[in-house]
């Protein structure tokens, strides 16, 4: 016999059952459809009800969601919206969301904090890799020879660099 319109399937009645018995197992509930419907349904088919059910979104007594509220709040603060201020504007309105949540939820709106891009390497390393790529053995052996000539490295240091200022 084909259902109509106005029969309840069988999850339907599950959820009927489980909202006037919430605390009811899975296996409570299989008895208690049998015994007051007379319709027999499966363990696992009230368990994935059941399931379903407490994954859904609270949904307050004005029938929005908390991440609604968060996204109104967002949508009337003046740009940029931290999370902090969505916060403090909604424990005014008497509802309790964690900083963790509304990151998120401005994060899904596309209202996410940038970062600043970390420095990047100047010319100092191709000067570096110039340099490397242009030492050749002979030059590293004058390079010695100047330093004992001059006492140390850093006196062959400092006349390089006096080279380089006349240069």
């Amino acid at each position: 016999m084909a259902r109509t319109p106005a029969d309840p399937n069988k999850t339907d009645l599950i959820r009927q059952y489980l909202a006037r018995r919430p605390n009811a197992t899975a296996l409570e509930a299989v008895r208690g459809i049998k015994r007051e419907m007379g319709i027999d349904v499966s363990v696992g088919l009230v368990a994935k009800v059941k399931r379903d059910a407490s994954a859904a979104p609270a949904v307050s007594s004005n029938g929005t969601t908390k991440a609604d509220q968060i996204r109104e709040v967002a949508k009337s603060l003046p740009k940029p919206v931290r999370p902090r201020d969505v916060v403090a504007t909604l424990a005014e309105q008497g509802v309790k969301a964690s900083s963790a949540q509304v990151s998120q939820v401005l994060k899904g709106m596309g209202l996410k904090r940038r970062r600043r891009a970390g420095r990047r390497a100047g010319p100092r390393s191709v000067v570096v890799e110039t340099v490397a790529s242009t030492l050749t053995l002979d030059s590293l052996l004058a390079a010695k020879k100047l330093a004992v000539h001059l006492g140390s490295v850093e006196a062959a240091k400092t006349a390089v660099d006096a080279l380089a200022k006349l240069g």
